[in-house]
């Protein structure tokens, strides 16, 4: 039996606090970056000793332990983002969702119009109302169903690969629909090609009833054959039992825009190299940004404080789920004493933060290091003179600005190919060099890691130094190996044509097979 010991992460290792640290002083000051001031300077003490800590000792060996206080961002602080979203996904997966199908459907938007959500966040909510709308209509019409209500989880990424702005929604969706009895009753299968027409139907009306298009676009769009709104279903729904599986798929609705293994921070030439899939235009898989661009393109895909990421709709909405709240107590006060009766929780269980590290890593961090006790707490230090005497004696006592270079060990390496000629050039780490030749590593492993480089690219003029290409051909070949051709090919929807102001379509034929007055009402 292995024993697991809880390590505290190190913030300041981060590529993306190093980042914001030496880059974000020089852009608070422009206007456009007002917003964002405060959620950055939490970020930069997420995690920080100086900023506050709770101080835990074991009671047999007097050993100490500090844990330092959060910035509880979401969006821009990953460690934060991912403890809410364990915390959600448990409580839509056990709470919210009922014990039927589910199915996880993406409906998109074609590129055209993702600007007017960039410009105005406000229209994001125009995602969320459509696709209620339309899906609620949809349901109702396959289960010849006229009040039935579905359970609808819906959430709004703005984020795609290379951290593009990329607004499009997912939906974890009962397969069927609830009848005013509560009965769940199952929709056929089919009908996927029906929704997405509805889908863009009810998404373009929304945007023209808000201002947002004109009457003729909505003309043009409705008019093209491939216009760019396009939905994923999969293959099959979930499986009633499956709770494993839909607390997965929450937690993938709710992930953190970007991964930290991703991002490769050069602070010399102030370059961010950020990997991804390989892009089906680009026919590679990473991405070079300037420190300020990266900056901008990370705060672009930061939620405004207090509008919620996720939504709840139909049978899962809140109004609901309180009246099934209030009729199960009813019902008790009908058989039960009413001192028997216990009232119902108006508040999700918070999971604790030990609780989450033993979920996540199969460690407890209040096991003390030392003699296997359990550490207690002390008491909470958030005072600087408090805070300065409990550090100073540990030679912990620094200024906020004090950069950490350190990070947790890792086996993991970069490796750019060279598209034109094959050869692979190794950018790890320098105690990665003892490794080499690289071929001994997996390449499973490391496969995310792998870059192509094409021909013109000069990753030298950027910062990154290549070391030589591996002599060998045979070895040359292997690191070819890596990385592999089955990606995502682009469909019809990536095609679509633009706009032409000087050659105005007719009006659209308004053929759809549900009555658009029925949506508004739903």
């Amino acid at each position: 039996m292995v024993c697991r010991r809880y390590r505290p992460r190190q913030p300041r290792a981060n590529p993306l606090w190093q980042l914001f640290r030496a880059h974000w002083p020089a852009l608070s000051s422009a206007p456009r970056w007002a917003s964002y001031g405060a959620t950055v300077a939490s970020f930069l003490r997420c995690g920080d000793l100086q900023a506050g800590f709770v101080r835990f000792q074991c009671p047999d060996c007097d050993h100490e332990f500090l844990l330092a206080f959060t910035c509880k961002q979401r969006g821009l602080c990953a460690s934060c983002h991912q403890r809410r979203t364990l915390i959600e996904s448990a409580f839509i997966a056990d709470t919210v969702c009922a014990p039927v199908p589910h199915r996880h459907i993406v409906l998109t938007v074609p590129r055209l119009l993702r600007p007017l959500f960039f410009r105005n966040r406000s229209l994001l909510s125009e995602l969320y109302l459509a696709a209620h709308s339309a899906l609620t209509a949809w349901l109702r019409h396959r289960t010849q169903d006229s009040v039935g209500q579905p359970g609808l989880v819906i959430a709004v990424q703005t984020f795609g690969d290379f951290l593009l702005w990329h607004p499009h929604v997912h939906i974890i969706a009962t397969a069927g629909v609830f009848n005013a009895a509560g009965t769940f009753q199952l929709a056929p299968p089919g009908g996927w090609e029906e929704l997405r027409e509805l889908w863009r139907h009810t998404l373009l009306r929304r945007l023209q009833a808000a201002g947002a298009i004109t009457e003729w676009h909505v003309a043009q769009l409705q008019a093209w054959s491939h216009g760019g709104f396009s939905l994923d279903a999969g293959v099959a729904p979930l499986a009633a039992e499956d709770a494993a599986g839909r607390r997965r798929l929450a937690e993938y609705l709710l992930r953190a825009p970007y991964s930290l293994e991703k991002i490769t921070y050069h602070a010399e030439s102030g370059n961010v190299l950020y990997r991804s899939t390989r892009h089906w235009r680009t026919k590679r898989n990473f991405e070079v940004f300037s420190a300020p661009d990266f900056i901008a393109t990370v705060l672009a895909q930061v939620p405004r404080k207090g509008i919620p990421l996720v939504r709840y709709y139909g049978h899962y909405s809140n109004k609901c789920r309180g009246r099934r709240a209030a009729a199960a107590i009813a019902a008790q006060i009908s058989t039960n004493p009413p001192n028997t009766i216990r009232a119902p929780r108006h508040r999700r269980r918070r999971c604790t933060w030990r609780e989450l590290i033993q979920q996540v890593w199969g460690a407890d961090p209040l096991q003390c290091p030392l003699c296997a006790g359990q550490l207690q707490p002390l008491g909470v230090v958030k005072t600087k003179a408090d805070i300065h005497a409990v550090l100073a004696p540990l030679g912990l006592s620094r200024s906020h600005g004090h950069p950490c270079t350190h990070g947790p060990p890792s086996d993991d390496a970069s490796v750019l190919l060279d598209a034109g000629t094959g050869q692979a050039y190794l950018t790890a780490p320098p105690r990665c060099a003892q490794r080499l030749p690289y071929t001994q590593v997996q390449a499973e492993s490391l496969r995310y890691r792998a870059a192509v480089m094409e021909p013109g690219d000069n990753f030298e003029q950027m910062g990154f130094t290549l070391p030589a290409a591996p002599e060998d051909p045979a070895e040359a070949d292997g690191q070819r190996e890596l990385f592999s051709d089955d990606y995502t090919q682009p469909d019809a929807s990536d095609s679509e044509p633009i706009f032409w102001p000087e050659a105005p379509a007719p009006a659209h034929s308004g053929e759809d097979f549900i009555q658009t007055d029925a949506l508004e009402s739903v």
